[in-house]
């Protein structure tokens, strides 16, 4: 086992064996069936935030979150942010906290990540991000897009427009699909960047984010499709948003070390 595979069994190993989530989840489901989704909600946006919590105080870094001027609060949509792996899905469940607003409600839209970590599912309850679920092997897109736009009805989508775990820093080329089906329904984007992650692994490369000790995770602004005439415009400027906030925070990571 290589040492960011370590780190990735030892993120999803404390959902399973702190004793805080099976009671913490219990009490949810309970509260779902109750009728009090507000509650079953909040317990759910909190065990997210302990878990990134519990992962960073274990491995001994730590989060930089700058939320500029994004609303939670603001009409259904997707929030979008690079892939380097997967120790980056305790950030996006712990998102509400982070933003001080507990009773966002976020789904999650990914492939064989929600297939492989089931902690995945059990946080956000299934009959959420079933409908998000999508076959690799077999997709069928017209039910795909279905779900997507129910679901968007009552929560936003969290999602990944590389497609894919990149294992590197560098920001990979979107996947059109989605960012297709966000366009022609004019569903806003709120972007976001992820960076320092890759110091989890023992690549040479990436030598220098062991030492700063800290990941940083920026919001870079939103964009409004009926702003844009064409959708190669409108995938463009999520692109470019995305590498130039990502650009800012490697010269901070960059600076860190020197200092």
């Amino acid at each position: 086992m290589g040492q960011l595979q370590f780190f990735v069994v030892l993120c999803y190993s404390i959902p399973f064996l702190v004793i805080l989530f099976p009671i913490g989840l219990s009490f949810s489901y309970i509260f779902k069936i109750t009728g009090l989704d507000r509650w079953s909600n909040r317990i759910n946006n909190y065990l997210g935030y302990f878990w990134y919590r519990s992962f960073f105080l274990l491995t001994g870094r730590t989060l930089e979150f700058k939320q500029g001027n994004w609303d939670p609060n603001g009409n259904n949509r997707f929030l979008i942010c690079n892939h380097t792996n997967a120790m980056e899905v305790p950030l996006i469940v712990a998102l509400p906290y982070l933003s001080n607003s507990k009773d966002v409600k976020l789904s999650y839209l990914g492939g064989d990540i929600i297939q492989r970590y089931k902690i995945i599912p059990l946080m956000m309850h299934k009959t959420i991000v079933e409908a998000v679920i999508y076959s690799e092997k077999k997709p069928n897109f017209r039910n795909f897009k279905t779900d997507v736009l129910r679901v968007l009805k009552t929560r936003s989508i969290f999602l990944y427009p590389e497609g894919e775990r990149t294992f590197t820093e560098e920001i990979k080329p979107f996947q059109t699909g989605v960012m297709k089906i966000a366009y022609k329904f004019d569903v806003d984007l709120d972007v976001f960047v992820v960076s320092g992650m890759m110091g989890y692994s023992n690549l040479p490369e990436y030598s220098y984010l062991k030492k700063t000790k800290t990941v940083y995770f920026h919001f870079c602004g939103s964009i409004k499709a009926k702003d844009f005439s064409t959708f190669e415009s409108y995938l463009s400027e999520a692109e470019t948003l995305m590498r130039n906030k990502k650009k800012e925070i490697e010269e901070l990571e960059k600076a860190a070390v020197i200092a």
